[in-house]
């Protein structure tokens, strides 16, 4: 193997998750400049942060097509993550619902999530998509034998598919599944040659933050609350003794480690 073709493989086995800060950063600092400034009336900066936390930004129209997708490929993912074996409510995601019907052991108020990052090739890619059946009988089974309802989803649109951080997630409702599910995942993905991503997170839980709340937040909610908690904090802390700048560089150097610590915390 040549020399840059190792260089490129290498790339590829350590690719990860994205947070895109840069695409964000006139965002960011006109928000810093007005919290130093102390402006009463700001946007909800955590939306910006969970924009970047999932890359919203790398869903683009056209991101497949970058990948080497044919059209004819585009529309027939469509097709088969919008058949009648996914529930999508008409949205962007498709999903599989696996005893549905028992009990929960975390009740209605918690969901437990194990978020799966793939390496986005196009090999890679279609190797998933061949290996959805696979995944369908693995977790119909585990369901079945633990008689506790287990769901996973995934985009119904491959170019969100592509540029999203959550590639698909697993719900599970029994925090002594944890392990098991992880270890089905990953042993479905190394029987079927899929390439998983590292991510800061692999596991969350959406659930309320506050008895007030009608309903739950998501995980990458709870998140981005947590780091602009923080960011605010840090801001209000030490005001114009740092310029923009600097508590830019901040947020894309230590919002990677908030999360990370977060994830602990939620476990």
């Amino acid at each position: 193997m040549g020399e840059n073709k190792m260089i490129k493989l290498l790339d590829i086995l350590k690719e990860e998750q994205k947070f895109n800060f840069e695409s964000s950063k006139d965002e960011i600092l006109s928000y810093i400049k007005n919290k130093k400034a102390k402006y009463p009336y700001l946007w909800p900066f955590e939306k910006t942060i969970y924009s970047i936390i999932r890359n919203a930004g790398g869903s683009k129209v056209g991101a497949s097509l970058n990948l080497g997708f044919t059209t004819d490929e585009i529309n027939k993912w469509r097709t088969i993550f919008k058949s009648s074996i996914f529930n999508t409510g008409g949205g962007p995601w498709s999903q599989v619902d696996f005893n549905p019907q028992l009990a929960r052991k975390t009740g209605k108020d918690r969901t437990l999530n194990f978020y799966i990052t793939l390496v986005k090739t196009k090999d890679n890619i279609l190797n998933f998509v061949k290996a959805v059946p696979d995944l369908n009988k693995k977790l119909k089974e585990f369901s079945d034998t633990k008689q506790s309802p287990i769901s996973w989803k995934t985009h119904n649109y491959l170019d969100m598919f592509v540029g999203d951080n959550d590639s698909l997630k697993v719900y599970y409702y029994d925090a002594d599944l944890k392990d098991d599910v992880e270890k089905i995942i990953k042993d479905w993905a190394s029987k079927n040659n899929i390439k998983l991503s590292n991510r800061t997170h692999s596991h969350g839980v959406d659930m309320k933050t506050s008895p007030d709340h009608e309903s739950k937040s998501s995980f990458g909610e709870i998140l981005s609350q947590e780091i602009t908690k923080q960011f605010d904090a840090l801001i209000e802390k030490y005001g114009n003794k740092y310029t923009d700048e600097q508590y830019y560089e901040w947020i894309k150097k230590y919002g990677p480690e908030i999360i990370k610590k977060v994830t602990i915390k939620y476990k």
